[in-house]
């Protein structure tokens, strides 16, 4: 039987494995923005992100709804939106 405290260990390792995942796309976003420029776009463009929470919830949908996604990565949005508008 697993323990209470390894599971929570495992959960632990997921969150940091998360955080390590977001500020990757972080970097990502960054190399984007000259290229955003160069090309006249905007640091937020709905479509796109309405198109990964739709592909996002098409793929995954089995244990978050459509909401709950886009929950989860609005703010992520929003903080690589403010990066970009940074600079």
């Amino acid at each position: 039987m697993t323990s209470l405290e390894t599971i929570r260990g495992s959960i632990d390792e997921v969150d940091e494995a998360l955080v390590q995942l977001i500020e990757k796309r972080a970097e990502l976003v960054q190399s984007l923005m000259s290229l955003k420029q160069e090309q006249g776009l905007s640091a937020r463009i709905p479509e796109r992100e309405e198109a990964i929470i739709i592909a996002l919830h098409q793929r995954h949908g089995n244990h978050f709804t459509r909401q709950e996604l886009e929950a989860i990565y609005r703010p992520i949005f929003d903080a690589c939106v403010r990066m970009q508008l940074k600079k």
